[in-house]
């Protein structure tokens, strides 16, 4: 939705949002599940059970068929390419070793140059943005066969957990504003009848407001909840103290957009019985990472090739927290060749096979975005906070910020049960994890705001690092 619908859209009464939001769906529908969706899924869905070399040469094709698009047809990559002597025969000979002479595409020059990375042999179907987590979104130009697998892609996740391809039954929990933010009473959601899906707002998640949330819920009886990893926790809470019994239980409930921290994972499982499956992705287009039904995180190979650098920009180790250089498949029109997207996962300390059928590559964790990982001089980089948590109670919602390697301040919404013994061991916590001569200050609050977007920030790094 663009910006002047999005402003039209908010000043109208609820049942013409609802109308204009269908309209948007319904042609949201017609563009994404076509012919060619129908076959991209199936494609999918026979490569996540192929053997490894299946696998490798489907990701040695679609790498020789980006790389020669770009050289040809997109003025920024063809500029690299033909500086360093690339050649559309040495793309088709040895594409990886093509890949690796490329220069790392950062985020500034993503954001500065997008009308000179697009592939001009491509038609533009639909224009996107990111959030904007540095409250400057990201232009987007799609073609309809990114639109296609992009949500191909997704389906195929649904399928790998049980969920049947076709559109269920399901709540979406995301940062788009469905309601009026002033809003005191519900609804607050609105119905998107094409997708059978029903968009709750995460901005109106307040203590009065979470009983019609849940009552909402019991009538709905969702298949599968989807979205921000924080709002459905906010809700699982309020659900699990209150010893609230629901009279539905779904299938799956799969989380996004932000990192999921062990202790959302547990209390969203409780209060819903039923597994949280975790994944990655992004709104430019980088390749997925799915978790599969024994726990695992996959590199989807099919969607892209995925880079691990360390802080000094060289190749990462089993162990590692590393940052991700991707080189995707899913958007074809806007090419991501080499692209540090600034996201960061925890490699596992040795090579890992899973049980579930798929013979793709794992890792051990998403740790979000690079500036969500602290640093100390004692500790160095230090990604997911959890442990940090571990044996605390009293603590509704937490936001750890780092201005300076010498200073941390937790920002906390709390209960009774936060009482000082719990304060004095949340400090020690955060000592173990990040050393001994830091200053620690902890501040008990009634709000903390959303990010852009609507998403929650649980942890922020205020500043760079000099190495």
């Amino acid at each position: 939705m663009g910006k002047f619908q999005e402003n039209v859209y908010n000043k109208l009464p609820y049942p013409f949002k609802y109308i204009l939001l269908n309209i948007k769906a319904f042609q949201n529908t017609k563009q994404r599940y076509t012919q060619e969706f129908d076959t991209y899924l199936k494609e999918y869905i026979n490569l996540w059970n192929a053997d490894e070399e299946v696998i490798k040469e489907y990701q040695k094709e679609r790498l020789i068929l980006l790389l020669s698009e770009v050289y040809q047809y997109s003025k920024w990559y063809a500029g690299k390419m033909k500086d360093l002597r690339i050649t559309l025969k040495s793309i088709k000979e040895a594409p990886y070793d093509v890949l690796k002479k490329m220069p790392v595409l950062n985020k500034a020059e993503r954001k500065t140059n997008a009308d000179l990375l697009v592939n001009i042999n491509r038609k533009t179907d639909g224009v996107g943005y990111t959030s904007g987590t540095s409250g400057s979104p990201t232009i987007n130009y799609l073609d309809s066969e990114s639109i296609n697998r992009s949500f191909a892609l997704w389906r195929r996740f649904h399928h790998t957990i049980g969920l049947n391809t076709k559109k269920v039954r399901q709540v979406r929990f995301s940062g788009r504003l469905m309601v009026r933010p002033d809003a005191k009473k519900p609804p607050f959601w609105v119905y998107n009848y094409f997708e059978r899906q029903l968009l709750m707002s995460t901005y109106h998640l307040t203590e009065e407001n979470l009983i019609h949330y849940v009552k909402k819920l019991n009538r709905f009886k969702p298949i599968l909840l989807d979205g921000y990893p924080s709002a459905i926790y906010i809700l699982s809470r309020f659900i699990n103290e209150n010893s609230i019994v629901l009279n539905f239980t779904p299938k799956a409930i799969a989380v996004t957009a932000e990192t999921l921290y062990d202790y959302q994972r547990l209390e969203i499982e409780k209060a819903f019985n039923c597994h949280v499956f975790n994944q990655y992705a992004s709104s430019e287009g980088s390749p997925f990472i799915t978790e599969c039904t024994q726990g695992n995180l996959h590199l989807n190979l099919d969607s892209g090739v995925f880079e691990f650098i360390n802080t000094n920009g060289e190749k990462a180790k089993p162990g590692d927290v590393a940052q991700l250089v991707v080189t995707s498949f899913t958007n074809l029109k806007t090419p991501l060749v080499r692209y540090n997207i600034e996201d960061t996962v925890l490699l596992c300390e040795e090579d890992k096979k899973c049980t579930c059928g798929c013979t793709m590559p794992i890792i051990e964790k998403l740790t979000g975005r690079e500036d969500d990982i602290l640093w100390t001089e004692e500790k160095g980089y230090v990604g997911r906070m959890d442990t940090a948590y571990k044996g605390l109670e009293g603590i509704v919602k937490s936001q750890i910020i780092q201005e300076n390697p010498q200073e941390i301040t937790v920002n906390l919404i709390a209960d009774k049960k936060f009482d000082n013994k719990m304060k004095s061991n949340f400090v020690h916590n955060l000592k173990t994890r990040l050393g001994e001569n830091i200053s620690y200050t902890i501040n008990i609050v009634e709000d903390i705001p959303l990010g852009p977007n609507g998403k929650f920030d649980a942890v922020k790094r205020n500043f760079k690092i000099k190495l």
